[in-house]
């Protein structure tokens, strides 16, 4: 019998791919800290094979997840590089007088 932690936190990662699909940020950070709590207390814990499959599933949903928060990440990385050049640059006589040099740079290593 698989422990309810582990069916808990297989839930939590498909409702955090609903809530990332929605951009909808209050619930991707409920479901984080949930799934942080649930990881937590399943790490120290001995799991059956039975479990060891579930485990492997849930990497496998979380794994998907992360590809799907990194191409967002992209994106908005993207969209923010072509707006601030659209908004400095200085040939166009728009917003800015001096040229502005960008060195984005990423909030997550893993990113």
């Amino acid at each position: 019998m698989v422990r309810k932690e582990l069916l808990e936190l297989k839930e939590v990662l498909e409702e955090e791919k609903k809530a990332l699909m929605h951009g909808a940020v209050e619930e991707i950070l409920k479901w984080a800290s949930y799934k942080a709590r649930l990881a937590n207390f399943l790490k120290d814990q001995n799991l059956t094979p039975e479990e060891k499959e579930v485990l492997k599933e849930i990497a496998e949903i979380n794994e998907r997840n992360k590809m799907i928060i990194e191409a967002g990440l992209s994106f908005v990385e993207e969209a923010y590089k072509f707006l601030t050049q659209l908004l400095y640059n200085k040939k166009d006589g728009n917003y800015g007088k001096e040229d502005f040099k960008m060195n984005p740079h990423m909030l997550s290593k893993t990113a």
